[in-house]
């Protein structure tokens, strides 16, 4: 489900820590303050700060102090900063504190980070559960920095336990659905993937501001292969219908946009398919797709289809290409494609004199 499901381990940033730490207090004996001139852990950064200027051989100048080559610092650009009494100091070197290494706990499924600091306990929450631990790494010790929170993570463990919180996505990948304009996030999706770089769009759900869900469904509607999902172009299967449900909270609406071949009791005698989804949550995925499956058929098909047959009907149909699955996720949670151009009557009859149907 998850990309990393093993604690992860950096001690390079580790050693890196107390090396850094060393220097700090190497630093404050003099009374300075460790900078560094480029991005260095949560060292204030020289070209981040207002109004510094070059001095010559190594040395800046500000208004509120004074930068110098810093004595055996464990990296290279490592300057020291020496503030000028009652100078007011840019907020990036104030309340200077001393760092110290620190490991987290990942709650994947509550996407949710617990660090423990001696006696103060730091928690981030709507962490991106879909990075490499690597990656994630990254992401929490920046969060760390943001907050001066005086903890750099080093390792981090990931937990996964059975929770009452449910995602559409559970391993944090959320797919977009774009255009030349715009893009939106996606809620769920069908499609076929019947052509290498252009699929086939059954439905999808998307939640993005009035003006992106519009210009979307425009898209869609052109069925000119304006939209791209998942790294692929899309066409709609002909007609599609569109839901809008207004979400006040978060200033976004949600859109159902799904086609006409896979909305029940909207199928046409002309449509050459038919699509069975299943969207309900806490039931059996393959029960519900036979049901629904028979459903479609009994809607489409000239000849009576007894609920009985939607077993048979389901593992003949898959084995002969007559059924065909098609690719979902998010609140869609599966749906085949129905082939009505197949000779369904042929394919029924032969399977009553195989006596594999019974009437």
């Amino acid at each position: 489900m998850y990309e990393w499901t093993e604690p992860y381990e950096d001690e390079y940033i580790k050693e890196r820590i107390e090396d850094l730490r060393q220097a700090q207090k190497a630093a404050q004996e003099h009374g300075c303050i460790l900078v560094s001139s480029y991005e260095q852990f949560w060292l204030p950064v020289s070209n981040d700060l207002p109004e510094v200027e070059y001095a010559g051989q190594g040395r800046y100048r500000a208004p509120y102090g004074t930068f110098e080559p810093a004595r055996n610092a464990p990296f290279h650009g490592a300057l020291w900063f020496k503030p000028i009494a009652d100078a007011e100091l840019p907020p990036a070197l104030e309340n200077i504190k001393e760092w110290i290494p620190a490991s987290a706990i990942v709650d994947m499924n509550a996407r949710m980070v617990n660090i423990q600091v001696q006696d103060t306990e730091i928690t981030f929450t709507g962490i991106n559960v879909s990075l490499n631990a690597h990656e994630l790494l990254e992401e929490i010790n920046r969060g760390l920095i943001r907050a001066n929170a005086g903890a750099y993570v080093w390792r981090i463990e990931p937990v996964v336990e059975i929770s009452p919180i449910h995602h559409l996505f559970p391993d944090g990948r959320i797919p977009v659905l774009t255009n030349a304009h715009t893009r939106a996030d996606v809620t769920g999706y069908a499609l076929l993937e019947d052509r290498p770089h252009q699929h086939t769009l059954a439905y999808t759900g998307i939640a993005a501001h009035k003006t992106s869900v519009e210009s979307l469904w425009a898209s869609l509607i052109r069925n000119k292969g304006g939209c791209s999902l998942r790294g692929s172009a899309i066409l709609a299967d002909g007609e599609v219908k569109m839901l809008t449900q207004p979400i006040p909270e978060f200033n976004v609406i949600h859109a159902g946009i799904i086609c006409r071949k896979a909305l029940p009791g909207k199928w046409e005698a002309k449509d050459d398919a038919a699509y069975a989804l299943v969207f309900e949550q806490g039931k059996d995925l393959e029960t519900e797709l036979q049901n629904v499956t028979i459903h479609r058929l009994q809607e489409a098909l000239a000849f009576p289809v007894p609920d009985g047959w939607s077993k048979t009907l389901w593992e003949h149909g898959l084995d002969a290409g007559y059924i065909q699955r098609v690719i979902t996720g998010g609140d869609c949670r599966g749906g085949v494609k129905i082939d009505l151009t197949k000779p369904w009557q042929e394919f029924v009859q032969n399977l009553l004199e195989q006596e594999v149907l019974t009437i």
